[in-house]
């Protein structure tokens, strides 16, 4: 009696088990068929000599690199999307690093800038960062290790509702675009208050929320009313005007 009482729990144990393999397994699928690829400019842009992977990071090295900038990538959005941006800072000078977070969602490592940094050294300014949920993640980091940085930009970002920010001295840059139907504008405007009163916020006319990254565009988001590579310029010359300038 007692040995089949024993093999009808275990029985119960194993189909518990795989019901939440499978469970898991369906989530792991469903995040990966959600995921944003990388186009292939963006994969082109990967394939330069001076691009390289180290510690799950992408890395792009100038050749005399003048600041350090640490980007956290949108949800679900491939780390490579980010290649075509990543090289025109590098092309400025600066050396960027992107991490490669786990199921592609920042808020699972928000601590990745602390593991570049100490992996990295350099006596240049470190900039922390992101687009969309990898700027929320990155304002988690900064927020709670304000000395460890230099500088804090938000792309279609903002703040999490936990990251009070207003009392820093450190730039803070926030880029949005007019045409993004992504962001959620309500929370965009109560979070202001969480930044200081030095932010330099800054419109990009026509702009959307896919135009920060090369992986097409995606669903719900407005139609820009300008290039990919204009919107990527403005962005770049108001980080380079922030960081070296």
């Amino acid at each position: 009696m007692s040995i089949s009482l024993n093999n009808k729990i275990f029985k119960r144990f194993i189909i518990v088990l795989i019901i939440i393999l499978i469970i898991f397994m369906g989530g792991y699928l469903f995040l990966q068929l959600r995921t944003y690829s990388a186009d292939e400019q963006a994969n082109e842009a990967m394939q330069s000599s001076s691009v390289s992977t180290n510690n799950n990071t992408v890395i792009f090295e100038p050749e005399n690199a003048l600041a350090n900038l640490v980007l956290y990538q949108g949800a679900l959005v491939e780390p490579e999307a980010y290649a075509v941006f990543a090289t025109m800072l590098q092309n400025k000078g600066i050396r960027v690093f992107i991490p490669e977070m786990p199921l592609n969602l920042a808020i699972l490592n928000t601590s990745a800038f602390e593991d570049i940094k100490d992996a990295h050294p350099s006596e240049k300014q470190w900039w922390i960062g992101g687009h969309s949920l990898g700027g929320a993640s990155a304002s988690i980091y900064a927020s709670e290790n304000i000395e460890a940085i230099d500088g804090i930009f938000f792309l279609a970002s903002y703040p999490s509702s936990g990251s009070d920010l207003s009392h820093i001295d450190q730039p803070v840059i926030s880029l949005h675009a007019t045409n993004d139907d992504i962001i959620d504008y309500d929370n965009y405007q109560d979070s202001m208050n969480l930044l200081p009163p030095h932010t330099n916020f800054i419109e990009i006319e026509g702009g959307n929320h896919s135009n920060f990254a090369h992986y097409g565009f995606q669903s719900g988001d407005g139609e820009s009313t300008i290039t990919r590579e204009e919107q990527l310029d403005k962005v770049v010359q108001t980080l380079i005007d922030h960081i070296i300038d």
